[in-house]
């Protein structure tokens, strides 16, 4: 087997083998990019120099970073050691054959785990400019490998949690371009977390000074859809990094050239071009390094971008978590969510994401915008014809094939987790102390976690497969009408649609009783659950059986409110709304969506039919797999509410609190720091801390928050004037009254025929909608709870109107035109 691969090698590609940069110059060199030419000492060349030594190498690598000193002089002694080991047979002939040629070369480290989504190892290991002869090359390959071994990259792998056995280095020999310019570029801005503008750091001579550090730099930023340049910062350079007979140097330039840009308006466009084709290439921002040789541009390396400034808005989070949430829940959610976020990039075959997605701030919880545009709202594909849509097929199934197996996976997860949470409620909680709830309380985050993994996954794929129904409708049948079509192709009945008609049906049996319509029209429905819960009526006995089956479905999303199990008056009220509704509007029938997609699929080429039809499919399924997935997830809160509780009381019999839920508002450490101590004041100083937490949440509940974090002025842009637009969530137009809806209490007032305007719904406010005309709110999207509710039902709804709540009020007249997403005041009627 041979050790030194060509970049145009196919096996160069492989990363076990060439490394993160060495496979990254292979791949852009197959696919056509300007790179200099080159070849990889392969990472089978590294274990064979080390072999003799490699159990020194593992022994080092067990020592930890905990003392630094010891770490530094064993890879001190190692390093020595591996500058005195020959070279195994097969390497240095090859490698001479290859150099031995006047030319001068770089080589450069490539680490198997370097230059990849994990991990960077940004200057962990070392690069060598301008070596000339075979002798030359060889000694700085050996330099190369023990540059593995410094004190600074043991000690990043050991942070980092990759062991020796993980990490092998290739060497890179690439022949030196002799740059005028050079410099680095990003096809994101990597500070601002801008995904539309590209950033170029450049220098006269080599990049040495660019990549180091050291040096001043020209600093531009490009709109990256129009070229134009849209900020540059000229600096002073004062020196420029030249070729030396063996390595680099650098000379000084005269003020009048440092202070010339760098780069011609030439040279910012065609490397815009080049970063923008670098990033379509790989599907993934690119932060590169390249060359300007004879005007000629170099692309000398290409890695992903890992790390992303974040841009905190409501824009992701408003619908998900529209109050305030109890710190205890937070902690818990942020744990499982993140845990889920990572596997399910990994699913996708995505960079993974070191930041953070969500954040609490002031007790909202508020989304990393640049990392939800980058991750979550990519397109899918952009194409412009269907022609190129059949052409692109390959690719598009190889990129996507993770959507098809996971409903099936998630199913086959699904009995366990269930057969979990009977457990966890027939656990005698309220007869634990406090370290048994504690450890009650952890097991359920924990099962929580993990059934939660995929989840992540099926909403980004719920929202890939309607993007990409709606796209290839707008090329099939013009985009005017690609967003009704779309609504009829992928509704699906989800889990929501079949507990409420489970309520309307109780809602008739109600009608049937004696006497109870009149009472849930007193407006007090818990009295009357109190008093009549025990009756052995037929409705009494159906709702009783209902609350068994859908008793957690949620009334907040946070744990510290209660389910419909533990507040069935809330429950009571639906059905009361239910009574003297109006029969919904029948869903779209199987019948009719068939004909529409029929009729969708004799439009299109035969080769582009049948997969057109299983990506229809596969929305639909995604459709009622995101709820049920919704619904599941929320049986958690049930046990974690009775947990916290629990542990609560324990704070209560020491008369540190008057609530037992009031432990919601403590912190998770903590808790956890203090539920096996026995000191008064550690539990008095928790107790203290529950009661500052509580204060800012029920402060928090009675504010607005701002929609960008850090914005001045007000909190919400309202709609100005008569007509204001959203994003359109069901398509059909619809005129009448608004009732503003801020939480359950205002369900009761809700008359039949109006137009409901909230900051956002969940399934626990899908029965208003059988009394509503149409929806409008201030979050959310097509793929809200509101949005595909509304298409269910057959009513319009316009979604994500900033400032809705404060715009309108009660009794006045709107038309909300859910097919372009535009809500018009109109005037009284006489």
């Amino acid at each position: 087997m041979t050790h030194l691969l060509d970049f145009t090698d196919p096996a160069a590609t492989d990363v076990a083998l060439t490394g993160g940069k060495g496979a990254n110059l292979a791949t852009l060199t197959q696919a056509g990019f300007p790179v200099p030419e080159g070849a990889v000492l392969t990472a089978e060349a590294y274990r064979a120099f080390i072999a003799p030594v490699a159990e020194r190498a593992a022994a080092v690598s067990r020592l930890g970073s905990g003392d630094l000193a010891r770490l530094e002089a064993a890879c001190s002694d190692f390093v020595a050691t591996l500058r005195e080991l020959p070279f195994p047979k097969g390497i240095a002939g090859p490698v001479r054959a290859r150099c031995d040629d006047g030319r001068p070369w770089a080589v450069r480290s490539s680490g198997t785990m370097e230059d990849t989504a994990s991990a960077a190892f940004a200057g962990q290991h070392e690069t060598y400019l301008h070596c000339i002869g075979g002798d030359q090359v060889l000694k700085r390959v050996r330099d190369c490998w023990a540059s593995l071994w410094s004190t600074r990259a043991v000690a990043y792998r050991i942070n980092m949690g990759l062991g020796d056995a993980a990490v092998a280095m290739a060497v890179v020999l690439q022949r030196m371009a002799g740059c005028d310019v050079a410099g680095v570029g990003f096809s994101i801005n990597p500070v601002s977390g801008a995904l539309d503008e590209v950033v170029l750091n450049a220098n006269f001579g080599l990049g040495e000074s660019v990549v180091s550090g050291e040096g001043e730099v020209d600093h531009l930023i490009v709109d990256k859809t129009s070229g134009q340049l849209k900020e540059a910062r000229i600096a002073r350079k004062t020196e420029r990094v030249v070729p030396a007979e063996q390595g680099t140097r650098a000379i000084e330039v005269s003020s009048e050239e440092g202070e010339r840009p760098a780069l011609s308006e030439g040279d910012v466009a065609a490397l815009t071009d080049l970063l923008r084709r670098v990033e379509a290439h790989y599907g993934w921002p690119q932060d590169i390094e390249w060359g300007i040789e004879e005007g000629t541009i170099r692309l000398l390396q290409s890695r992903p971008i890992t790390a992303l400034a974040p841009r905190w808005t409501r824009d992701e989070s408003a619908e998900r978590f529209p109050n305030p949430i109890t710190p205890l829940t937070w902690d818990f959610v942020e744990v499982g969510f993140h845990h889920s976020l990572n596997h399910s990039f990994a699913l996708m075959g995505f960079p993974a994401f070191s930041g953070k997605w969500f954040g609490m701030f002031d007790g909202y919880i508020y989304g990393n915008q640049n990392a939800v545009e980058l991750y979550a709202r990519r397109a899918p594909v952009k194409l412009s014809s269907l022609a190129q849509l059949e052409a692109a097929l390959p690719k598009i199934r190889e990129r996507f094939g993770w959507i098809g197996p996971l409903p099936a996976a998630w199913h086959r997860g699904l009995p366990e987790y269930l057969e979990a949470i009977r457990g966890f409620e027939a656990e005698p909680v309220e007869r634990y102390d406090p370290a048994q709830c504690w450890d009650h309380i952890e097991r359920i985050q924990a099962l929580g976690s993990e059934y939660f993994l995929p989840n992540i996954a099926i909403s980004i794929g719920h929202g890939i497969l309607h993007r990409g129904v709606q796209g290839l409708l707008a090329l099939a049948a013009g985009p005017e009408r690609a967003g009704a079509l779309t609504a009829a192709l992928v509704a699906s009945e989800t889990m929501t649609t079949r507990v409420n008609r489970e309520l309307h049906e109780l809602a008739a049996l109600a009608r049937g009783e004696e006497g109870l319509t009149g009472r849930l029209a007193s407006g007090d429905p818990r009295r009357v659950w109190e008093a009549e819960r025990q009756r052995d009526t037929t409705f009494w006995r159906g709702f009783r059986d209902f609350l068994e089956r859908h008793g957690h479905r949620e009334t907040d999303f946070d744990a510290y409110h209660p389910t419909w199990a533990d507040a069935p008056w809330v429950v009571l009220g639906h059905v009361h709304a239910m009574i003297d509704a109006p029969a919904p509007v029948a869903e779209r029938s199987s019948e009719e969506a068939r004909r529409i997609r029929d009729a969708v699929l004799a439009s299109l080429p035969s080769a582009l039919a049948e997969w057109v039809a299983g990506v229809i499919a596969m929305a639909r399924e995604y459709t009622a797999l995101d709820d049920l997935e919704h619904y599941h997830t929320t049986r958690l809160s049930r046990p974690l509410r009775r947990g916290v509780a629990a542990l609560g009381r324990h704070f209560v019999a020491r008369k540190l609190m008057s609530d037992p839920l009031d432990a919601f508002f403590a912190r998770r450490q903590e808790l956890a720091a203090l539920v096996r101590s026995d000191d008064p004041a550690a539990w008095a100083s928790v107790a203290e801390s529950i009661a500052g937490n509580k204060a800012a949440y029920l402060a928090a509940r009675d504010n607005t928050p701002p929609w960008v974090l850090g914005a001045t002025g007000s909190a919400e842009p309202s709609p100005g004037g008569d007509t204001a637009t959203g994003i359109p969530g069901s398509p059909g137009e619809a005129e009448g009254e608004v009732i503003v809806v801020r939480g359950i209490d205002d369900f009761a007032r809700v008359p039949v025929g109006a137009v409901l305007v909230a900051r956002t719904t969940n399934p626990a406010w899908t029965p208003l909608f059988y009394r509503a005309r149409a929806i409008v709110t201030e979050s959310g999207g097509p793929l809200s709870h509101g949005a595909v509710t509304a298409r269910e039902m057959g009513i319009p709804a316009v979604m994500s109107v900033r400032g809705a709540l404060s715009a309108y009020r009660d009794g006045e007249r709107v038309r909300v035109n859910g097919t372009t997403g535009v809500v018009t005041r109109l005037p009284p009627e006489t």
